[in-house]
């Protein structure tokens, strides 16, 4: 397969994992109609995640 037909001037990155005698690659493309960048979703995803934990604590008690 031809990595520079998937990226198109984009930002990507390639990562490789061998488990046992296998070799895994795998591309990541950034895509155009993205709404967010993966740092700024992993970001708030944690942020909600600890707002619900601390909701569901506080009930608790």
């Amino acid at each position: 397969m031809d990595v520079s037909s998937l990226t198109k001037n984009k930002p990507y990155r390639v990562t490789e994992m061998q488990v046992g005698d296998t070799i895994f690659t795998v591309v990541s493309v950034e895509s155009d109609r993205a709404r967010e960048r993966l740092y700024d979703k992993v970001k708030r995803m944690i942020l909600n995640d600890e707002t619900q934990e601390t909701t569901t604590t506080a009930a608790a008690a």
